[in-house]
């Protein structure tokens, strides 16, 4: 048994939502994933793009976001291990509607398309967790375009705290999210201004901490009674 395969096998072993994925993976099919590497802040895949590969997510996490003619950022989903990426687009080979970036450092499982669908071929496991990837991904997006369109900016930057803070911990004070305003005014697509106001806001209250390069979730209830109370503002 080559090292690449056992290194594969090793990751999936190690990983409860993995083993989940791939405890019915022709075991011929397991020779053919690749593991890919990439350091936080390295773009995965490229808006408009067409890839030949199917990918799963072993380690770490990753952003979806659009781009407009402008070069305005939109923050669309995170996902972190066993998500998927690109899938809406693969089965088609369309190009990718938004782009993917590591958040952290990420490893991905990378398989090419042609042994990817003799394996959907082959396993209802695969195939019914696809289908289940699907349906969750349609739910959220429902609910972050209802939340974009109808909610004030306050909830949306509680609603994204909020959600990082559970991706990245399962503490509930003191956690910290790598992002600064900059950044946050790309992805929710607003002014830096408008970002700065609503931070200022939580900070006051002693909810969050904002630095240079991070924002402190000092205590994680108090941030999500506040999300709660702005949707009746």
């Amino acid at each position: 048994m080559d090292s690449k395969i056992l290194e594969v096998i090793k990751i999936i072993d190690s990983n409860p939502i993995l083993y989940k994925i791939f405890r019915s993976c022709p075991y011929e099919i397991l020779h053919f994933w690749n593991i890919k590497k990439y350091p936080a802040g390295a773009t995965i895949c490229r808006q408009g793009e067409i890839i030949d590969q199917f990918n799963i997510i072993a380690e770490g996490l990753i952003d979806v976001y659009f781009t407009s003619e402008k070069g305005k950022r939109y923050n669309i989903a995170s996902h972190r291990s066993g998500g998927i990426i690109g899938e809406m687009e693969f089965f088609e080979k369309k190009p990718f509607v938004c782009s993917v970036e590591a958040s952290t450092d990420v490893t991905v499982l990378e398989i090419k398309r042609d042994h990817f669908l003799k394996w959907v071929n082959d396993d209802r496991n695969i195939s019914s967790y696809i289908i289940e990837v699907l349906s969750n991904k349609f739910y959220y997006y429902s609910l972050k375009v209802n939340t974009d369109i109808l909610y004030p900016l306050k909830v949306r930057i509680c609603s994204y705290l909020l959600s990082r803070c559970k991706q990245l911990s399962q503490k509930t004070v003191n956690i910290e999210i790598k992002v600064n305003k900059e950044k946050l005014s790309e992805e929710l697509a607003v002014t830096s201004r408008s970002i700065h106001r609503v931070l200022h806001n939580l900070q006051s209250k002693d909810i969050i901490e904002v630095k240079t390069d991070a924002i402190i979730v000092k205590d994680l209830d108090a941030l999500a009674i506040e999300e709660e109370n702005a949707r009746y503002d």
